[in-house]
């Protein structure tokens, strides 16, 4: 199907769902739910960029994209002459997020994918490329760029298992798309042979790997520069990071059974939503250890301020945002949430670069290339069941060495990779100047 068509099957299909898209949206409104942000972004009315500077325009929707583009910024500026980088998210928490940690010359969302608030936002950001970061296809954004000659190029993109039976099915209409690319950036070589599937110019696919790899650890080296304390562990600590309702009894009764062998334990629980705060504190309340927990307090020394609150407490309620990164450095043993129940994990990459051994369960889907490349060298546990669990925490609490040397296999296999996606970087890099 060529794109003249898709363009005007997309408009028409647009015209017939906007008075459900604007029902909903009165309805949220209403309701005092959660909509979409600025409308006056997502209608087009972006900042306006300054004149005779290069603009890069970099799109970024979820929260775990968002972070993994700061390093990116950062070369593009120090790269590319001239330059100003606009960053548009997809979502509220994205946005906030950017505010709080990435350096961008402009923020905003992204305009809905409607025709005029797009084109009335190509006019105002004027950009000479667009990165877009994984593998995001709305129609009138490409397009544009197709019209106006913009390079736009697609940084970390993947087909997980769950969604290339999706692609194929709809190939048809998102060949065409994949192909105003000028260049797509695959994490690895399985992603390189689904997007082929889709006869996609296999000219325009390079494998570059994880960016998320170079991101977090250039994100660690950048707090060990600026750190000023030292990091003293005064205690044997399990870090469960993302947690998620569903799972908190599972780590609950696991630190219950620890604690009887093993009685100078802590338990830092940081949830992945803080939604569920209430139920979290509730749950925790009931088992009857003492807990803390950390909202808004501020530390100038992590390891005295952990420390501190582990002469008092045994457990650590984590519901501030930025502050899981650090924490890893406090941790003896890391879980991921998501992974003892059907969510599918997060991010293993964290842990990684700061040595942890890290025990995951058996949902690891929204992880499984990088957990299979851990295993692969060491570098985690996976386990399929509550008993596995017990027995595994014991045994790497018993055998320290064997903890460190798994830690140190996944430190040094995500080294590797950084190693490598800085290196085909250059070709990004290259384009842009």
């Amino acid at each position: 199907m060529n794109l003249i068509l898709i363009f005007l099957l997309y408009q028409v299909l647009q015209l017939i769902l906007s008075p459900l898209l604007i029902a909903i949206l009165i309805k949220r409104k209403i309701k005092k739910k959660i909509t979409i942000g600025s409308f006056k972004e997502r209608f087009g009315f972006v900042p306006k960029t300054k004149k005779n500077k290069k603009i890069i325009w970099i799109h970024a929707v979820s929260v775990g994209e968002i972070l993994s583009v700061q390093n990116v910024i950062e070369n593009i500026k120090q790269k590319v002459e001239n330059s100003d980088c606009f960053l548009t998210t997809g979502t509220i928490s994205g946005k906030k997020i950017a505010q709080q940690n990435i350096t961008s010359d402009y923020l905003s969302f992204l305009p809905f994918d409607f025709l005029i608030p797009m084109l009335i936002a190509f006019k105002r950001i004027k950009p000479a490329a667009i990165i877009i970061i994984e593998a995001e296809t709305w129609p009138n954004f490409l397009m544009l760029a197709k019209f106006f000659s913009i390079p736009i190029y697609s940084l970390n993109a993947r087909i997980s298992t769950r969604s290339k039976k999706r692609y194929l099915n709809l190939k048809i209409f998102l060949r065409p798309l994949f192909n105003i690319f000028k260049i797509i950036f695959v994490q690895s070589q399985e992603d390189k042979k689904n997007f082929e599937k889709l006869k996609i110019n296999p000219f325009k696919i390079k494998t570059l790997g994880n960016i998320k790899t170079f991101n977090v650890l250039s994100k660690k080296e950048k707090l060990e520069k600026f750190k000023i304390f030292k990091i003293e562990k005064l205690y044997k600590t399990l870090l469960v990071g993302s947690l998620h309702s569903g799972e908190l009894e599972i780590y609950l009764n696991l630190f219950k059974n620890i604690k009887k062998e093993f009685s100078n334990i802590k338990l830092i629980l940081a949830p992945r939503h803080f939604h569920w705060q209430n139920e979290l504190i509730k749950k925790v309340k009931s088992t009857g250890y003492k807990y803390y927990l950390w909202q808004k307090d501020e530390h100038k020394n992590l390891s005295e301020f952990i420390n501190k609150k582990f002469e008092i407490y045994d457990i650590l309620l984590v519901c501030k945002l930025g502050e899981l990164f650090k924490l890893y450095q406090m941790s003896d043993l890391f879980f991921l949430g998501g992974t003892f129940v059907p969510v599918g994990g997060h991010n293993l990459l964290e842990p990684s670069v700061w040595s942890n051994p890290s025990i995951i369960g058996l949902y690891n889907h929204n992880c499984k290339d990088i957990a299979n490349k851990l295993e692969k060298q060491n570098a985690i546990i996976k386990i399929k069941n509550q008993d596995k669990l017990l027995l595994q925490t014991k045994h790497l609490l018993k055998n320290p060495d064997l903890a460190k040397s798994i830690g140190q296999n996944a430190q040094k296999w995500l080294l590797s990779e950084a190693k490598i996606v800085q290196k085909n970087l250059k070709i990004l890099w290259n384009e842009l100047i």
